[in-house]
């Protein structure tokens, strides 16, 4: 088993053990300084008040000095240092001591020291010295990354949270509001059935901002497992859930032609280029949708894009995107989240969206099959 098969608490624990090997010393242990006190996180101690989980007074121990100078302490003999009465000696009944300070996002989060009872018989060297605030250095990056991760995880929490409040305090009074309008609009005519019409296609836009917002939340984040999808099958059923009016689909997909992908956020790529072609080329603008085991575009013969929306799309720009448009933005996402290579063309005579390398990673799943 190599290091990268490791957790984060196994990788550190594999640091420490390293450290005791290389100074030859019996003890190991990764500390939490803050508030004054120590509290032991991970050590080869199995018992006494240097196990882990305890906690002791930050004053009485060697640790001390290297939190309080950020530089990194050594030395074989206390008794033959200038330590020699130091209360440290006395409290934690360690003659052999070497730490480093332990830091995350730029703040001393701890201590990484190797200790043992009994004076080394051979001097601390410089050399030694570095090798320890090294190790210190890495077990710092793998809890930064560890409290980054936590972060994410917490941000998305949040994120459902949210999306959670859309989905239900948003979207059910909205469902009654295109419900009665609808009835509304049946006993009215003239005027009022005017206003009446321009109401629904509001509720309607408020309803698919909705629902591209919510796919935003989840489309955002990058595609794990997948699964082959048959593309032209996608294409057919992402086109009948578009108001497509009098648009027209033309498909030219090889035979059997399969895409490794997330069938739901692929779908909605689809949908929302189709909305697109509808919203921006007219109810007449006609549809092409090619692709083979490379990948796949989609173009109408329509009037074009903005060059502004093209460079924006061309140069992954996010902002600029999204100002354009929630259905853009939710096409580049599922793109990116793919690792897909996106393409676009538009001229006075049509857009063409491009979408490379659909099949360039083989799925997790697949992998492990194997």
């Amino acid at each position: 088993m190599t290091t990268t098969d490791l957790d984060a608490d196994q990788r550190i624990r594999r640091a420490i053990d390293v450290g005791r090997e290389f100074l030859g010393v019996d003890n190991g242990v990764l500390s939490y300084t803050g508030d004054g006190r120590y509290e032991v996180i991970q050590t080869n101690i199995e018992s006494g008040p240097y196990a882990e989980g305890g906690v002791v007074d930050l004053d009485g121990t060697w640790c001390r000095h290297v939190v309080e100078t950020g530089e990194t302490l050594g030395f074989a003999d206390a008794t033959a240092t200038e330590y020699r009465d130091d209360v440290a000696l006395e409290t934690t009944g360690l003659n052999c001591y070497v730490g480093a300070a332990v830091d995350i996002d730029g703040e001393t989060y701890g201590t990484l020291c190797f200790s043992d009872e009994e004076p080394r018989s051979d001097p601390i060297t410089d050399h030694e010295r570095d090798f320890v605030s090294l190790l210190a250095e890495w077990v710092g990056s793998e809890l930064e990354r560890e409290k980054h991760y936590a972060e994410l995880r917490a941000q998305n929490e949040r994120l459902d949270e949210f999306t959670g409040i859309i989905a239900h305090d948003l979207r059910n009074p909205l469902a009654g509001a295109i419900g009665f309008t609808e009835l509304a609009r049946e006993e009215v005519t003239g005027q009022p059935a005017e206003f009446l019409d321009r109401v629904q296609g509001s509720l309607g836009r408020m309803e698919s901002m909705i629902a591209e917002c919510l796919m935003l939340a989840k489309e955002g984040a990058d595609v794990g497992e997948r699964e082959r999808i048959d593309l032209e099958a996608v294409v057919r059923d992402a086109w009948d859930t578009v108001r497509t009016r009098n648009a027209t689909l033309n498909v030219d997909i090889a035979p059997e032609t399969t895409v490794l992908a997330d069938e739901m956020r692929l779908q909605r790529l689809f949908e929302n280029l189709f909305r697109n072609s509808v919203e921006h080329g007219g109810s007449d603008v006609s549809v092409t949708v090619t692709g083979d085991t490379h990948g796949f575009t989609v173009a109408d013969d329509g009037p074009g894009l903005p060059p502004a929306v093209v460079e924006a799309l061309t140069a992954a720009d996010v902002e600029n995107v999204k100002s354009f448009g929630l259905g853009l933005l939710v096409v580049q996402r599922v793109v990116s989240g793919h690792g897909w290579d996106l393409t676009v063309d538009s001229s006075a005579d049509g857009t063409r969206f491009e979408v490379d390398d659909v099949n360039a990673a083989e799925p997790i799943h697949e992998d492990l099959d194997d």
